[in-house]
């Protein structure tokens, strides 16, 4: 039968054309993760970078953390003193907001975790990490936190699993949970305060007013 060989020419010829398309699918599908992957890995680069001069800076920028307050500053002193506090804070969320935004990039959940909540505890460090102060230099805590920081990336660089949390983290870590158990317990607290005075409000609009009895 002549009309096979036609047939079975054409079909030869559309299983080499899908063969071909396939291979051609895969090898574009392939440069174009490999693609993805190197935009990634540049990023990461990019990222550990820019942590790596922020947590410089901020190593440096805890060595002059201003003193606490102290009780006998004229006005004048305590003014002077508020102002450099906060000129000194304000420096620290300036050099905080790149850092922020180099951590988003990091693929790594657990780094990523960790360099949140260490951000997070520079950026309260006036009054959440209040009890890890105790008996310590601010300078020395905050300084532990970012140590730490460092210390994480490190060891994800290396490919190594990420190290325990020194000292000051973890009292860092634990006074900004204790200090917010107390927001939330002041806050519930204003909430309820703020619910009687309404009931109480409400109760003295509903009732009737006084009438005096006739002499």
């Amino acid at each position: 039968m002549d009309w096979l060989s036609p047939v079975s020419g054409l079909v030869g010829a559309l299983v080499g054309a899908a063969a071909s398309y396939l291979g051609t699918h895969k090898a574009q599908a392939k440069a174009l993760e490999d693609a993805k992957q190197a935009r990634l890995e540049a990023k990461q680069d990019v990222a550990v970078a820019v942590l790596a001069d922020t947590f410089g800076q901020l190593q440096r920028h805890v060595r002059h953390l201003p003193q606490a307050r102290e009780p006998f500053l004229n006005r004048a002193q305590s003014e002077q003193l508020a102002a450099v506090r906060q000129a000194w804070d304000q420096e620290l969320e300036d050099l905080i907001a790149p850092a922020r935004i180099a951590v988003e990039t990091i693929r790594d959940e657990e780094l990523r975790a960790l360099l949140h909540e260490a951000m997070e505890l520079l950026g309260e460090w006036q009054s959440g990490l209040e009890y890890a102060y105790y008996g310590r230099s601010r300078s020395w805590v905050l300084s532990g936190v970012i140590s730490h920081a460092v210390a994480c990336v490190g060891a994800w660089q290396r490919e190594e699993r990420l190290p325990e949390p020194g000292f000051a983290f973890r009292e860092a870590r634990s006074s900004l949970e204790q200090k917010r158990e107390e927001w939330q317990h002041a806050h519930e607290a204003e909430e309820e305060h703020r619910r009687e005075q309404r009931a109480q409000r409400e109760a003295t609009r509903a009732e009737p007013p006084s009438t005096t009895p006739e002499s």
